[in-house]
């Protein structure tokens, strides 16, 4: 093209290219530093990249000397300007949000070249020449690839400079390229010298048309320039002044931050990509043993203990080659290392972030050794608490054990010395039928009366043993307690008569469900007692209702319990009145065998007493609706043929025992086949061709047989089923329960003759 640039209007132009690069290059790392508003920060580095573009564009084409007048078509050059503006907004647009790789990089940077190329040919169309222009292709091409490498450059620098020195070296290779771009496309366009000599002889001026303007003065280019330049410093200004206030805003982050960081118990380490200490609170300090000015800067390694201390570096060069977390995000225990090399346990976790510019790690640590203390204190608590209850538990077998042994030696004993005092008893009685009269009948009496209380001590201790053992099962009924009270108060009336004492009953339709025997048991004994400690006065058996029970009661006027010894008199063999323990007064068994049965019942005793005033013992049964006692009788027993009771049939293995049953069993008239073993019992039935009334077996008897055994040998015989007794010293709850399932009535030794009597009576 003829004519000849302006240098001043030149020089301006690479200065406006330079200044909106930089200012563009600016505003875009802004942007990326911005957490908020970061898409309007992008457009004004767009509007600066473009209007810098396009100043320099338009300056450029005034500072083009030619010897006929140019005019501009407007609507052309503002077309240009937007063109300028929207392609620079869509490259950074395209690299901010599409992650700046390669290949986006590429695209962006291809897309905003042919737009600036499109920009500087549509500026150059609203050039109005009289003459014709006419480009050449090579230099077109040229400007294109300068374009697109200048584009590409501009938007790999706006995301990668960081310091204002890079931002300007940025902005001055951004700045010559498009300035070179431009030229090269100003040199790309030409007109012949003879058109221009005849456009300049035809027309000094050309003829503007309305959508033309004639722009040719030096001050406009300046103006141009000059405002530009204007409008890319209030942006830089505005930059500056958003850059101060987010400085001060991070300042009084940064404050609360340290703030926090600092008040915190627990040791806080901030560490970079590599390792490297760049935050070390005062917590830390304290744990560790180190300064801040001596753990800032330093590798994060210092504060590890082994294996973590030499796997460290290689755990970070990992995770920045392929971003696997290991530990990141999640608690764990690790030990720390202090500064004078002793280790303690920490509880450590890690998050991970960015502060704009790289990749930072927060480490949050506990130190754990008192918890670690704790918990294993809490394993030793443990551990003794398990050998304590292993002790307990081996302690109970051994007590269990020892109960076991107990009860057996209890039977052993409580047999043994049955059998001797069973035949004392024996004997005692057939010579008080034959020594009646003679002047040795006292002594016989007292020996009597010892071998009762003999008797008494053995089956008190005989309750006691069973209950313990657990052998005694309830036969639950429901039964009506007025002839139970009735028969108790007719029994015991006579004896408290001979002692000075009134016993009456008050008669009551209750009826309630329970063991029958085992009430009359637990009643005989507190009326017994009430006889015992009752000098004078009165005893009165009744029952009242309580609820939706009856209480059974027996009042005295007797000694009374104090209120501190009333526990105590459940206990077995205490007797508050009766520290000489004169036999005569009991054993002090009665009311610790009353509560033992009342707990097998489920029912609750209780006590009312006022030392010298009486008092009132009372067992809480359930109460039951009545109903009608069907009355039923008994026809009387045929007599023996030979005028006798019967025969009975006596088992027996100690002979002395045999001999005394024998003897007093035939003065009370009863016939009597008597044996040491079933086979002998069998072979006398059969030589006698009778048929037996009655069988008492012993339980035990000789070559481990049993009474049970002779009793069924004997009903094969016999080819009927006979009543029969079971005598027996053994308490052994197997034993018990044995003799109890076959259905035969079971008699304790010592059994009383009256005792023995009745039960061959009522079984007859």
């Amino acid at each position: 093209m003829l004519g000849h640039y302006d240098p001043y209007l030149v020089a301006l132009s690479v200065v406006v290219a330079s200044f909106g690069g930089y200012v563009a290059l600016d505003l875009a790392s802004h942007a990326r530093e911005a957490g908020r508003g970061r898409n309007g920060w992008l457009g004004a580095a767009a509007l600066a990249l473009g209007a810098g573009i396009w100043s320099m564009h338009f300056i450029g084409m005034m500072a083009m000397r030619m010897p006929v007048p140019v005019s501009y078509d407007i609507l052309l050059t503002a077309l240009s300007f937007l063109l300028a503006v929207g392609v620079s907004g869509t490259g950074l647009f395209a690299v901010a949000h599409g992650g700046g790789g390669r290949t986006t990089l590429a695209a962006a940077g291809l897309l905003t070249g042919f737009g600036i190329v499109a920009m500087h040919y549509v500026g150059m169309a609203g050039m109005r020449l009289p003459v014709p222009l006419i480009y050449d292709a090579l230099l077109v091409v040229a400007s294109v690839v300068i374009a697109v490498a200048a584009s590409t450059a501009a938007l790999w620098l706006a995301f990668r400079t960081a310091s204002p020195m890079q931002r300007l070296s940025g902005a001055l290779v951004l700045g010559a390229a498009v300035v070179s771009m431009h030229y090269v496309g100003m040199a790309a366009a030409s007109a012949t010298e003879n058109a221009m000599g005849h456009a300049i002889v035809a027309e000094a001026v050309p003829a503007g048309d309305d959508l033309g303007l004639v722009l040719s003065t030096p001050s406009l280019a300046v103006g141009t320039g000059v405002g530009t330049l204007l409008i890319l410093s209030l942006g830089l200004l505005s930059v500056l002044i958003d850059r101060r206030r987010s400085a001060e805003r991070a300042a009084g982050q940064e404050a609360r931050y340290r703030a926090v960081v600092d008040t915190a118990v627990d040791p806080i380490v901030v560490i970079d990509e590599t390792g490297t200490i760049q935050s070390f609170n005062r917590a830390a300090e304290t744990t560790f043993g180190y300064g801040a000015e001596e753990a800032v800067g330093a590798n994060v390694r210092i504060l590890m203990a082994e294996p973590h201390r030499s796997a460290h570096d290689g755990y970070m060069a990992h995770f920045r080659e392929t971003g696997e977390r290991r530990i990141i995000g999640i608690g764990r225990e690790v030990e720390g290392r202090r500064k004078d090399g002793s280790l303690f346990p920490l509880e450590l976790s890690v998050a991970e972030w960015h502060d704009g510019r790289q990749r930072l790690f927060t480490g949050i640590m506990r130190d754990i050794t008192a918890r670690k203390a704790a918990e294993d204190a809490l394993h030793r608590a443990k551990a003794e608490a398990e050998r304590a209850r292993e002790e307990a538990l081996a302690a109970r077998d051994k007590a269990q054990r020892a109960d076991m042994a107990k009860t057996k030696f209890l039977a052993a004993a409580s047999h043994d010395l049955r059998q001797p005092v069973q035949s004392l008893f024996f004997f005692a009685h057939a010579l008080s039928d034959r020594l009646d009269g003679h002047p040795a009948s006292p002594l016989l009496a007292s020996m009597s009366e010892s071998l009762n209380g003999l008797r008494t001590l053995l089956d008190s201790l005989l309750d006691v043993s069973r209950l313990d053992a657990g052998v005694v099962t309830p036969a639950v009924t429901e039964f009506a307690l007025g002839p139970l009270l009735q028969r108790l108060a007719d029994e015991y009336r006579g004896r408290a008569a001979e002692v000075g004492i009134a016993l009456r009953h008050v008669p009551t339709d209750g009826w309630t469900r329970s063991d029958p025997a085992l009430v009359e048991r637990i009643l005989r004994n507190l009326v017994e007692n009430a006889i015992r400690y009752t000098e004078s006065g009165r005893i009165l058996i009744g029952c009242r209702r309580t609820g939706n029970g009856l209480r059974v009661e027996v009042l005295d006027t007797g000694i009374g319990i104090p209120e501190d010894k009333r526990d105590e008199v459940f206990v077995e063999f205490a007797q508050l009145a009766n520290p000489e323990r004169d036999r005569r007064k009991g054993l002090g068994l009665g009311l610790a065998i009353v509560r033992r049965l009342a707990g097998l019942l489920g029912h609750e005793v209780t006590l009312r007493s006022r030392p010298g005033r009486g008092s009132a013992f009372g067992l809480t049964v359930p109460s039951v609706a009545p109903r009608q006692v069907m009355k039923t009788c008994r026809p009387a027993a045929q007599p023996a043929a030979n005028g006798g009771k019967g025969l009975v049939v006596v088992v027996e293995d100690d002979a002395i025992i045999l001999l005394s049953m024998r003897t007093m069993l035939e003065e009370w008239g009863y016939e009597v086949v008597a044996a040491v073993s079933a086979d002998e019992a069998v072979g006398t039935l059969t030589s006698l061709g009778q048929r037996p009334d009655m069988i008492v077996a012993d339980y035990r008897l000789r070559e481990g047989r049993t009474g049970l055994q002779a009793i069924r040998d004997i009903y094969g015989v016999c080819g009927v089923r006979v009543p029969a007794l079971v005598l027996t010293g053994d308490t052994d709850p197997a034993r018990i329960a044995e003799v109890q399932q076959s259905g035969h009535r079971l008699l304790h030794k010592p059994v009383a003759p009256e005792v023995l009597r009745n039960a061959l009576n009522s079984a007859a």
